[in-house]
């Protein structure tokens, strides 16, 4: 019982703590794959890192942009960036399948 007690807080932390990135950590890899057209993984370890910084910088800018009061959260940014993504991909997985 304490194992299971302790895992489920320390998952609890780390949920807590990486949350605004899920969804960059779930879609960025989806994008630079369909940016760069492979599954060459010498070419999409690279692309990722850099499309991953790239988002996570204009999601931070339009979180941050000048004429609002005050500043959005990141995380909803993300969210809403990431969100569509991810259900392109589970549906577009679902589609494929289908045939």
């Amino acid at each position: 019982m304490l194992v299971i007690i302790s895992s489920g807080v320390l998952v609890a932390i780390v949920t807590a703590y990486c949350g605004p990135i899920m969804f960059l950590g779930l879609a960025v890899p989806h994008l630079a794959r369909a940016f760069f057209r492979t599954s060459d993984h010498r070419i999409l370890l690279p692309a990722t890192a850099l499309c991953g910084s790239v988002l996570a910088l204009l999601c931070n800018l339009i979180a941050r942009m000048p004429g609002f009061e005050g500043a959005l959260p990141v995380n909803s940014v993300t969210a809403l960036v990431g969100a569509p993504i991810i259900a392109m991909v589970l549906f577009s997985r679902r589609k494929s399948e289908a045939l």
